[in-house]
């Protein structure tokens, strides 16, 4: 079966990948373009440069919550306006790379501020998104030329845990009661068996066993839902099949570690034990590096340690009321990708040229010995 191909229907190749050729109608628009490079920034926060990818995320989070979904709207907003204002790179703009950290900071303040559809907390969103282009900007210019490897979701960590703490002294805001500070205990008993509310402790079975790997792939984006984590694999299908396969394993490890474990039952079904290793999967297996059963081994070893660093950092941070957002997906993934230049057996795609896990696969050159996962030729 050596060279066969095959040839997409045309409807779903106009949508598939990236989608350069409806990139390119817009660029004499100036608000279609925005409103695309906004769309584009909901999806890199997955790594899908792609408006329905967007557009299907950003959906799904306004169906979870009406106020989610306008906090993360005005989010993308601000934070791509204030690039577009700075004059930042345009095609990094277009390809939503100045959206998405802005876009988190919304979901983030959205769960962290009280009461919802407040006024002075979208004044906060906008204006700790904006200052998130301004540290995207920064790090990269740092991480970039230094080590060969991107910021990822740092500059909304760091902005969103910087106002969190900076609240703790606000006369105005309040901040939600998921902001508790607390003193972890040692060996303290937890209900470890899978369970979806704390009064009801039990094995869910089957259902909800799918329902904690839904919401672990919608808790990236701050949405405790399962319909919301099957639109979102829907949007991330879209763009890739591979990174949804591995948003899928991702959630899956990520789980599996939280029983194994003992971590925390209700935790872990309503995702937070699997967020971080989802994105850290889709990350290692097939963005940054072209997938072959090296990188795909990879990609599990690295969703494993993102979730033993949930528990670090949320032990870390849990004196100070503070949640882990993705530090621990930005800690595992960096460190899995500066040792691209000392092993020899992974072929890692360059910034500049990411894309989709489909597109380098077919245009990557071949190491020796290394076979790409799924090679027409094997």
């Amino acid at each position: 079966m050596a060279g066969r191909t095959t040839v997409a229907a045309p409807a779903l190749a106009a949508i598939d990948g990236v989608m350069p050729e409806w990139s390119r109608r817009l660029e004499e628009r100036p608000g279609p373009a925005f409103v695309d490079s906004c769309l584009r920034g909901v999806g890199q926060i997955i790594f899908m440069n792609n408006p329905i990818s967007g557009l299907l995320i950003l959906s799904a989070l306004w169906i979870a919550s009406g106020w989610l979904g306008l906090a993360t709207t005005i989010g993308v907003l601000a934070s791509t306006a204030t690039a577009l204002l700075l004059g930042l790179d345009r095609s990094a703009i277009r390809g939503g790379l100045h959206g998405f950290n802005g876009a988190l900071v919304g979901a983030g303040l959205a769960t962290f501020l009280a009461p919802e559809f407040d006024v002075g907390a979208m004044v906060y969103i906008v204006g700790v998104a904006a200052f998130s282009t301004v540290l995207a900007a920064t790090l990269a210019r740092i991480l970039v030329p230094a080590l060969g490897v991107p910021p990822l979701t740092l500059p909304f960590n760091f902005a969103t845990l910087a106002f969190l703490l900076a609240a703790f002294a606000f006369a105005s805001g309040d901040l939600a009661s998921t902001i508790e500070p607390q003193l972890p205990a040692l060996g303290a008993e937890v209900e470890t068996t899978l369970q979806a509310e704390s009064d009801a402790p039990g094995d869910p079975g089957a259902e909800g066993v799918l329902n904690a790997i839904l919401r672990g792939v919608a808790q990236l984006f701050f949405a405790d839902s399962a319909v919301a984590g099957a639109l979102i694999l829907a949007g991330i299908l879209v763009c890739s099949r591979i990174a949804a396969g591995f948003a899928v394993v991702g959630s899956v490890v990520g789980l599996l570690v939280a029983l194994v474990v003992g971590g925390d039952g209700l935790d872990a079904y309503h995702g937070l034990w699997g967020y971080n290793s989802m994105v850290t999967a889709v990350a290692i297996g097939g963005v940054f590096y072209v997938l072959s059963w090296r990188s795909a081994l990879l990609a599990v070893a690295c969703a494993v340690v993102a979730a033993f660093l949930f528990a670090a950092v949320g032990t870390l941070l849990a004196p100070l009321g503070l949640p882990a957002l993705t530090l621990p997906f930005c800690l595992a993934t960096l460190a899995f990708l500066i040792l691209k230049d000392e092993a020899s057996g992974l072929n890692a795609v360059k910034l500049e040229e990411v894309t989709t896990p489909e597109a380098h696969r077919r245009l990557a050159r071949p190491l020796p010995g290394v076979t790409p996962v799924g090679d027409p030729g094997t």
